[in-house]
């Protein structure tokens, strides 16, 4: 009888290990379903500062768009993903306008594990730049890994990302692990006179089920020095910038 009692619970113990992901962890990967679709509202709030000699210009930028990411092919652990611009606007400086870019697309070839492997379209933007790369085990709440992306032409120093496991969440009915992220820049610039000092903290909100993000929420904050010669003087041109980005899924 004290057997099949021990038994008995060893059964529910590991029912429920299978089923509460804050005990038994979870895998991270993105959808492999063919024809998926999602639409977030994306909104950036911007504070630009430039400062030449004893001048500075300040400029303010708002923008906000709605885009929609759909699953085209499905091959083997890659996934082929067309994002499009739906709809946006732009305001510089109290100034509003259509965001110039409406009804841009790309395409993009991931692994489920969101890596990218290759991309075409949105050609002022690096990608890769913005890619959130899972690990091959399960997480669980601590658990944390890195990687750390290489200079490129839009961000000319590495960049040192981490992220870590905070909770599990229910958001807009979705079963979602909340992972928060850091970036900080290297300190070495593969530009010959640029200091480039870059701090990025945020929090995803990923639907594991699913295999997509319902939020991300980023401030970041940039300063850059490029020292040149002006008319045969040294001088340095200081730029300073706050963002603070929020991506949410709408349908």
């Amino acid at each position: 009888m004290l057997k099949q009692k021990f038994i008995i619970m060893a059964v529910l113990g590991t029912l429920l290990l299978c089923a509460n992901p804050l005990l038994a962890g979870v895998k991270l990967r993105y959808s492999k379903k063919d024809r998926d679709s999602a639409t977030y509202q994306v909104v950036m709030d911007g504070q630009t500062s430039v400062f030449v000699s004893e001048k500075s210009n300040k400029t303010s930028m708002r923008t906000e768009m709605f885009i929609t990411q759909k699953v085209v092919d499905v091959q083997d652990d890659i996934v082929t993903q067309l994002t499009s611009i739906d709809s946006g606007v732009i305001n510089i400086n109290g100034k509003q306008s259509p965001l110039p870019n409406v009804g841009q697309k790309s395409t993009t070839d991931i692994r489920t594990n969101g890596e990218i492997v290759s991309t075409s379209g949105f050609n002022q933007i690096d990608t890769k730049n913005m890619q959130l790369v899972f690990p091959e085990e399960e997480v669980k709440i601590g658990s944390s890994w890195g990687n750390t992306i290489k200079p490129n032409l839009q961000v000319p120093v590495p960049l040192n990302v981490t992220y870590k496991v905070l909770s599990f969440e229910k958001i807009k009915n979705f079963d979602c692990i909340k992972i928060a992220s850091t970036v900080r820049s290297g300190k070495k610039s593969t530009i010959d006179g640029l200091t480039l000092n870059v701090k990025a903290d945020g929090f995803i909100y990923f639907a594991y089920k699913e295999g997509k993000m319902i939020r991300n929420q980023v401030k970041s904050t940039m300063r850059m020095i490029l020292k040149r010669v002006i008319n045969n003087k040294a001088e340095s041109i200081i730029t300073k910038m706050t963002m603070n980005m929020k991506m949410e899924h709408q349908f």
